[in-house]
């Protein structure tokens, strides 16, 4: 009769041990799920933002918009590298003689920083894309 009491109560705390320890992961992916979508809906904006600074793509009030954002709510969410890369961005464009070529590399460069940081929160492997797979083309008007 012990034995029976031993092994009910063994696998009766094995049984909640393994709900709980379940639950817990359940809510650890959901966490990093949420955090994703976030952050994600954040990176979006602030790339469709940046598509105003692009010939044939030009738009003051995205402009605005983007440096808004880069200045208020990118350094709460983005991680260094972004933050650093937006920065270089503006910088390239602030010049008086811009240069396209190395904006669309610093912009590429973004792209994948944002998608590296986005894999990384759900443990998902890095990006296999380069610079050279991003591409921003004019629009015709």
């Amino acid at each position: 009769m012990e034995t029976f009491i031993t092994t009910a109560t063994v696998f009766g705390l094995g049984g909640v041990v393994g709900y709980w320890v379940k639950h817990q992961l359940e809510q650890q992916a959901e966490n990093k799920r949420k955090i994703r979508e976030g952050k994600e809906t954040q990176y979006k904006d602030l790339l469709s933002n940046m598509l105003a600074f692009f010939e044939g793509w030009e738009n003051k009030e995205h402009k605005q918009q983007f440096l808004r954002e880069v200045y208020t709510n990118a350094p709460v969410f983005a991680s260094d590298e972004v933050i650093k890369l937006a920065n270089k961005f503006i910088k390239s464009h602030s010049s008086k003689r811009k240069d396209l070529k190395e904006s669309d590399r610093i912009y590429a460069e973004l792209v994948l920083a944002i998608r590296k940081e986005l894999n990384k929160i759900q443990g998902q492997p890095d990006t296999e894309l380069s610079t050279k797979d991003i591409k921003i083309f004019k629009v015709d008007k």
